[in-house]
């Protein structure tokens, strides 16, 4: 009679994500609480910031986890982004201009907003009016989201680089020497005069 051999436990691969009822209630909450901003707010200030929550929790969590701190800091530099993207710049009430009709409505209410570039900046002015057929308005926002990513990675590579450097210890010495008023080692000579 032969004894079986012991079988070796395999892992079992983890899924990226597993659809769960909390993940489910939590879509549903947060689409509710999208629609329910957009219809407060307009749409477009409403998709601008679920797209810098999205950038932001993106930022916190690739490639791992960020400390705490460095969490609540991104939180506070992603809502002043946030503001200085949606805050409508004085070039609005000083040109008295509306913006081109040929834009779509989303295009249209940002088109005197962004931060470092707004699509009124780069356009041309015709007659007291915006000619908008050689202006990318989608690509001076999307330049602004990149700025924007670009800002929350330093912030985060700036931080996490300071933790570490607070985790290691600041000097190091060596093995055989002791700090002040330490005992002296077991069994060891001092290599002082004798303290009496």
């Amino acid at each position: 009679m032969t004894t079986p051999e012991p079988q070796s436990v395999v892992p079992k691969p983890r899924r990226r994500f597993q659809y769960s009822l909390r993940a489910m209630f939590g879509l549903t909450t947060g689409t509710a609480a999208f629609f329910a901003l957009g219809r407060m707010l307009r749409y477009a200030d409403a998709i601008v910031i679920l797209v810098g929550i999205v950038i932001t929790v993106g930022v916190m969590e690739w490639p791992r986890r960020a400390h705490l701190a460095t969490g609540i800091l991104l939180t506070l530099v992603a809502g002043t982004l946030l503001w200085a993207n949606l805050r409508t710049t004085g070039w609005a009430k000083e040109f008295n201009v509306e913006p081109p009709n040929e834009l779509d409505p989303f295009a249209k209410s940002m088109f005197y907003r962004g931060w470092p570039l707004n699509p009124s900046m780069m356009c041309l002015v015709h007659h007291m009016r915006f000619d908008a057929s050689d202006i990318g308005v989608y690509a001076i926002l999307v330049l602004d989201a990149v700025v924007s990513m670009v800002v929350l990675l330093l912030v985060r590579a700036t931080c996490e680089f300071c933790f570490r450097r607070l985790d290691k210890p600041i000097i190091e010495m060596p093995p055989d020497t002791q700090p002040p008023g330490s005992a002296p080692p077991p069994g060891g000579s001092t290599s002082g005069p004798p303290v009496e």
